[in-house]
């Protein structure tokens, strides 16, 4: 009785589909390779709009995230990153990252230039050129899509990212789209340094006789691992001058990074973490300030404890 055996590229289309839909992005950059019929499956935009990437030398067949050799998260080297990205750096919409440096955060940010949102994953230390993006050649700016950024820290490893007060009003005006932002790491952001960034952004589109040339900051929502520069009168003044600006948390217990080893999605490690019966914030509401007077900040009530502010629903007065 002969046998006859079929080859992988032998298989129906549907039959083929299904198999490439099991690959990881590595194996999907292998086997792309190895014939055009592969590269048409592995090339679909469906396997990569919103990738998730781990690097290569600790990701496990269940997905989780361990290293034989530290308890520390192992970083992406560059030549790994391209190999798997390069090809389809237009289609991807969103990442989320373990394991970033500086270079893998600029590469992320110049070329995938549909990129919507972007969740960092554990670093050993994010110095402020990892968000600094030279302007492009063709339209002169550095404008990028970003709707949603997310920082979140290991507590395996150092979690410091050099993001300052002038740094994050820049990546403001860079990311005109942007409406969440969190910060969860060791950060610090100088409360009334970033308020004077941001009336600097204001008063330059309000004295041009031109259409603004910054359009308004669509920020919705802001998390903070804050140390203690904030107040209630400094959180009212950036709902003043963000006036889309609905949610402030200042999460304190973040800046010591989460154990982003034990879940697959580090948005839920956090989420899990705020809505503790130990950690959960205190939620507050609170009306802009708009009388742009300055005001004695030494004097107002600290708010380095965790807390979530959210803009009141009544009218000013």
């Amino acid at each position: 009785m002969s046998t006859t055996k079929t080859t992988l590229q032998e298989l129906p289309p549907e039959i083929l589909w299904n198999i490439v839909s099991y690959f990881s992005l590595e194996q999907l950059s292998n086997a792309r390779l190895v014939s055009l019929k592969l590269r048409h499956f592995c090339d679909h935009p469906d396997h990569w709009k919103h990738v998730r990437l781990v690097p290569p030398q600790i990701e496990q067949q269940n997905g989780s995230l361990s290293s034989s050799s530290s308890s520390s998260i192992s970083l992406w080297q560059m030549n790994d990153l391209e190999r798997i990205l390069a090809p389809h750096l237009k289609l991807i919409q969103s990442v989320q990252i373990w394991g970033v440096r500086d270079n893998i955060v600029r590469y992320l940010l110049q070329n995938c230039v549909n990129l919507y949102d972007l969740t960092l994953c554990g670093w050993t230390t994010l110095s402020n050129h990892a968000f600094k993006i030279p302007a492009s050649s063709t339209t002169g700016t550095s404008k990028l899509a970003l709707r949603r950024l997310e920082l979140i820290g290991t507590d395996q490893q150092p979690n410091y990212a050099a993001i300052d007060a002038r740094l994050l009003g820049d990546l403001l005006t860079q990311c005109p789209d942007l409406s969440e932002l969190m910060l969860g790491c060791q950060v610090h952001i100088h409360a009334q340094t970033l308020l004077k960034e941001l009336k600097k952004r204001r008063t330059s589109n309000s004295k041009s006789s031109q259409p603004p040339m910054l359009p308004p900051i669509q920020l919705r929502s802001l998390t903070l691992a804050t140390r203690r520069t904030w107040s209630q009168r400094h959180v009212a003044e950036l709902l003043d001058l963000c006036p889309q600006l609905e949610r402030v948390c200042l999460f304190l217990a973040a800046a010591k990074g989460f154990d982003l080893k034990k879940q697959k999605d580090a948005r839920q490690e956090v989420h899990q973490l705020m809505m503790s019966n130990n950690n959960k914030p205190q939620e507050v509401s609170l009306e802009p300030s708009s009388d742009g007077e300055e005001d004695d900040y030494d004097n107002n009530v600290d708010m380095a404890t965790d807390m979530i502010i959210l803009r009141s629903s009544s009218p000013l007065s």
